[in-house]
């Protein structure tokens, strides 16, 4: 019975066409059942086999050592955390949501609550028990005043969420404990996303991080650098900048990890191929390399996987200043950027050029047809920065305001992609041909992220926009997620603050039609392709390398480090 009514449930309140939900939510015992068949006979098998020690996963960047699932902000911390958290649900290589540290759930018949009956032999990396507290725990740090994560868009629904964010209550009536192992979330209205955003969100000990008021949760490094999670691995050792070390979990409640230990080198993209060739890496990101490069490798044996990307790269404007509030300059830097030609030169085809902060592959893009792709212009450009008031009155080759103010800005970019990196002239350049004098600054990404993201000290920047399963632009793009407030991070980065967005981000989240969803997150889309408060770069494809004795290495779109626990390589 409660099956039934989860299939049915499951294509409704995704909204992704390719996820079903048969038999994630209430397989109960005979999930388990199969999954220690399956057990015993991969240890049986294994019995046979020589396995290496340890994994070596190469970064391009360092983590920051932020080790919350949610505190994080870059997407070389969230590769720790992949391995030593774990959520109530998680995605298969469908995507599909299956069960994780919930065996079981059931939506109420009005869609309005969520009861997730976790399981009893979850353990947290310190030895104590995984429980429901544990969970209601996570939600309400989310919703605290003090937070200073970017997840509290995804609880805000839950009744009594948005009283005590405010201060107005000291609990969240949505939020229900049942016993140790129920929990029951309530929303104030359908929530279209819940089971992607509530369910897969990685779930914090209360005992470990009840100790520390939720001011100081940011900047507590010792318990941010010790992560206590109840994933496959847990993390024994951290250098910033050279390393981060997990090791297997004994007690994990799923299957053992077939591997000790797994590492996080950070690396160089230039020294890439030498390293996979010599087996001082087993897998990387060569997404950046080329493709006489890529060849190489297959030739010496490596193997290769490539997969849609989750994430698009952007240049973002800083809307607080006045130079940006006109959208004829924001249309103008637009058609000045040949983003065509860094798709064919850079990526040397394995992309595509973005017009709307939506990922292309997903279900949510806009028509194409209906979207201006701002095709390179200079001619354009040079006119819409004339209406907009700039032209080049002294003859210098910058332009000035009527103000006699040349437009000189700073374009601050992180350095660890190289691809990025290499961006950074080419926009310059193409800037300068329409009389804007830019100005480059390459930085360490986390410095990059307190300046630009923490204290909005930038006029414009480069990064990447890691979107998830569900479109849901809401936590990047609504009014009440920007800041001005120096060391207040605010993931609406550039300040875009617009009614008619608002409340279509409200729409998109308040249906359970897909096709409703799709016609309001289709408006959203054009209406920012308009706007354009980014000017929207390429989308790249993940491309791995990987040691050819590497097994159940099976990456996906929002997947990168699916079934981990069941990688490892024959020696």
């Amino acid at each position: 019975m409660i099956r039934k009514r989860l299939i049915t449930l499951g294509l409704t309140m995704l909204m992704i066409p390719s996820i079903f939900l048969a038999g994630c939510g209430s397989n109960g015992d005979k999930a388990k059942t199969n999954n220690k068949g399956k057990a015993q006979v991969s240890q049986k098998e294994d019995q046979d086999k020589k396995i290496k020690d340890k994994i070596i996963y190469a970064l391009w960047s360092s983590p920051t050592g932020v080790f919350s699932p949610i505190l994080t902000d870059t997407t070389y911390d969230d590769a720790v955390i992949a391995l030593t958290y774990s959520s109530l649900l998680k995605f298969d290589k469908n995507l599909n949501l299956v069960s994780d540290l919930a065996e079981e759930y059931e939506v109420s018949d009005d869609n309005l609550s969520i009861t997730f009956k976790l399981r009893k032999d979850a353990k947290w990396h310190d030895g104590e028990k995984v429980t429901a507290d544990d969970v209601a725990f996570t939600f309400t740090s989310i919703t605290h005043k003090d937070y200073a994560g970017s997840r509290y868009g995804d609880v805000e629904k839950i009744k009594g969420a948005k009283a005590y964010h405010e201060g107005t209550s000291d609990k969240i009536e949505g939020i229900q404990v049942i016993d140790e192992n129920t929990i029951k979330i309530e929303f104030e209205e359908v929530y279209s996303p819940a089971l992607n955003n509530i369910g897969t969100m990685g779930v914090i000990a209360k005992h470990v991080w009840e100790k520390v008021p939720v001011a100081e949760w940011k900047e507590n490094k010792e318990l941010l650098n010790n992560p206590v999670g109840s994933g496959p691995y847990k993390l024994i050792a951290f250098e910033a900048g050279q390393y981060a070390e997990l090791e297997s979990f004994d007690d994990y409640y799923g299957e053992k990890a077939k591997t000790k230990k797994f590492i996080f080198k950070v690396s160089n993209q230039e020294t890439a191929q030498a390293e996979l060739m010599n087996g001082t890496i087993d897998i990387a990101d060569i997404s950046t390399m080329k493709k006489r490069d890529i060849d190489n490798l297959e030739k010496e044996n490596l193997k290769v996987i490539a997969y849609p990307n989750s994430m698009f790269q952007y240049m973002g404007f800083n809307l607080r200043k006045d130079m940006f509030k006109d959208n004829n300059v924001r249309q103008a830097f637009m058609y000045a950027i040949d983003r065509r030609l860094m798709v064919d030169k850079l990526l040397e085809g394995n992309g595509s050029a973005v017009n709307t902060p939506i990922l292309p592959s997903g279900w949510a893009y806009p028509d194409k047809k209906l979207l201006n792709s701002y095709d390179f212009s200079v001619d354009k450009a040079k006119e819409l920065l004339e209406e907009a008031g700039w032209e080049d009155r002294d003859g210098d080759g910058i332009v000035e305001n009527a103000n006699n103010e040349d437009f000189k800005v700073v374009l601050k970019y992180p350095t660890g992609n190289k691809t990025r990196e290499l961006s950074a002239p080419i926009i310059q350049k193409s800037l300068k041909d329409i009389g804007v004098e830019v100005e480059l600054e390459s930085l360490e990404f986390g410095t990059l992220m307190d300046q630009v993201v923490g204290n909005h000290e930038f006029d414009l920047y480069l990064m990447g926009n890691n979107l998830g399963s569900d479109p849901d632009p809401k936590p990047y793009w609504h009014s009440t997620a920007a800041s001005d407030e120096k060391g207040d991070y605010g993931w609406n980065i550039s300040a875009f603050r617009n009614e008619e967005a608002d409340k279509l981000m409200e729409n998109g989240l308040s249906t359970l039609d897909m096709n409703e969803r799709k016609e309001i997150y289709e408006q959203f889309g054009l209406l920012m392709n308009k706007e354009l408060p980014w000017v929207y770069l390429y989308c790249q494809n993940i491309v791995k390398a990987y040691n050819p004795n590497l097994k159940n290495f099976n990456p996906v779109t929002f997947g990168n480090f699916l079934d981990v626990e069941n990688w490892y390589i024959e020696e």
